[in-house]
């Protein structure tokens, strides 16, 4: 079964379908506009791994100009198909639920003055059965080629964005005296690696196909390979638990997956980025600012943009935060200051680079082959997301030359990080001795 043959019928009821289209018309102020027709149209692409896409388009006329017609949009979700694994992971750790959550409940008192662009509008949100937002293609946002890393341009417009959702938790817990964790505990709980048997096997399956995904590496004798395999599984072991939140740095609402596919662009007439638009929530954590800003570098950049610009990058971030924070009459230097900021990237560096290595082999996958796996061969999804990648990801390794690339590259980084730190320790164990 494909992902998109459920029954368009069963996505929303009618009278749901015009509540929506009513409510759009009435903020657009086009009182004088009739619904002429509707339907749901099934998105074919897969851009996303945890649930199924529609778009609801309705056409309205007005009934002094019947010819006059005018278009709009909606994007359309629903849980991934009761015969995927994935619906079970879904209902088991409310990924959908959480974001129906964090779009009817969190966002609406939390994010009050955001730039609406920066998130789409939550038009209508029922736990674990549907979520409809504003088609923000209609606005002039499109998603980027996965398999191309961002530039430095697209960074620095992720970055300010970033800044300005980051930045709402702090302006919220300054105000209200309390932390977002306490305040809204039913949306902060871990729903990619929650500390159960469940999770630890899906978690272990990455684990495995990286492991697997060394021996392929370029440049590493067996002894570098085997070292370095060794020190991988022994940094994982403790990575679940390292997605808490942190007990040393302040915490924030963080997206928790900012890969290409959850950050749409609008563009300028010369092609150059000029706003972003975060999408997809369902894996928000609790986490330092440094988690998402770290993870959405691992994720989409290349290491030499990396090397070159993360400084930057950083400052780009802190500066955009500090406009929003003097906005809302607060000092960022007393509630965030830059050398904690600085402290928690080189705290939380490591952690990203893990997370990165760990999920990008899934994210930059071939449209061919997630749509083999996530779509047409439900069956061999159990063993890919529970067992072991190795096959499947290994097989990407070998006959897709940029997927080969970004893995070498992130796998090769990791590599010299913790030969690196293990030389600086031994190094700070012999300056003490």
């Amino acid at each position: 079964m494909k992902m998109h043959e459920v029954k368009v019928q069963e996505v929303l009821q009618d009278e749901q379908c015009f509540e929506i289209i009513r409510k759009k018309l009435r903020q657009d102020a086009i009182d004088d506009f009739s619904l002429i027709n509707y339907e749901i149209v099934p998105i074919n692409e897969v851009n996303g791994f945890m649930g199924q896409y529609f778009t609801l388009k309705a056409t309205v006329a007005c009934p002094k100009s019947p010819l006059e017609t005018k278009s709009i949009n909606f994007f359309t979700k629903i849980p991934p198909p009761i015969s995927s694994p994935l619906y079970d992971f879904a209902q088991e750790y409310g990924t959908f639920k959480k974001e129906v959550a964090l779009y009817t409940t969190v966002f609406p008192e939390i994010l009050n003055g955001l730039d609406k662009r920066c998130i789409p509008e939550c038009f209508l949100g029922i736990e674990n059965d549907v979520i409809v937002l504003e088609d923000m293609a209609h606005s002039g946002y499109t998603m980027t080629d996965k398999s191309t890393p961002f530039d430095l341009e697209h960074c620095e417009i992720l970055m300010k964005t970033l800044a300005k959702f980051h930045a709402k938790s702090f302006i919220f817990e300054q105000q209200y005296k309390k932390t977002l964790h306490d305040e809204f505990a039913h949306c902060m709980q871990e729903t990619l690696w929650p500390a159960d048997a469940r999770a630890k096997s899906m978690f272990d399956a990455a684990v495995k196909g990286i492991v697997s995904m060394i021996d392929l590496l370029p440049g590493l004798n067996d002894d570098q390979r085997d070292n370095f395999k060794e020190k991988l599984v022994k940094l994982c072991a403790d990575h679940m638990g390292n997605l808490s939140p942190s007990a040393k740095h302040k915490n924030v609402l963080c997206h928790g997956d900012l890969w290409a596919n959850n950050i749409l662009f609008k563009y300028n007439t010369d092609k150059k980025p000029i706003e972003c638009c975060l999408v997809d929530f369902q894996l928000v954590r609790y986490n330092p600012p440094a988690h998402d800003i770290l993870c959405f570098l691992q994720f989409t950049t290349t290491r030499k943009l990396r090397d070159k610009h993360d400084e930057s990058l950083f400052r780009t971030y802190y500066d955009s935060m500090t406009i929003v924070m003097k906005e809302a009459g607060l000092s960022i230097s007393e509630i965030f200051p830059w050398d904690e900021f600085m402290e928690s990237i080189r705290d939380l560096r490591i952690t990203c680079i893990i997370h990165g290595i760990l999920n990008t082999p899934i994210m930059l996958l071939e449209p061919d082959a997630v749509t083999k796996y996530f779509c047409e061969k439900l069956e061999l999804l159990e063993n890919f997301l529970f067992v072991d990648r190795t096959p499947f990801i290994c097989g990407q390794f070998k006959e897709a030359p940029e997927y080969r690339a970004r893995m070498i590259d992130g796998l090769l980084e990791l590599y010299d990080y913790i030969i690196d730190y293990n030389h600086a320790t031994q190094n700070r164990t012999v300056t003490r001795q």
